[in-house]
């Protein structure tokens, strides 16, 4: 059995969206792949995004960064 953790949290400032990116990014480090190899394989992912859907008009996100465990192939 596995406990799976989702989150979509905002922030409005920088540093603390960073900061919480890092510690995910320590997170990801400690997670688990379910079912390594295997067509029904899944891995952990995080993303660090600037979004714009506060502009006017309306803006699609911006990808800073983002990781995962995916098991090399």
């Amino acid at each position: 059995m596995f406990k799976q953790v989702r989150a979509n949290l905002y922030f409005t400032t920088e540093d603390e969206g960073r900061d919480f990116y890092h510690d995910c990014q320590l997170a990801l480090a400690k997670s688990s792949v379910i079912n390594p190899g295997q067509p029904d394989e899944e891995f952990s992912h995080i993303q660090l995004l600037t979004n714009n859907h506060d502009q006017d008009p309306n803006q699609f996100c911006d990808l800073e960064a983002s990781a995962d465990n995916k098991p090399e192939q």
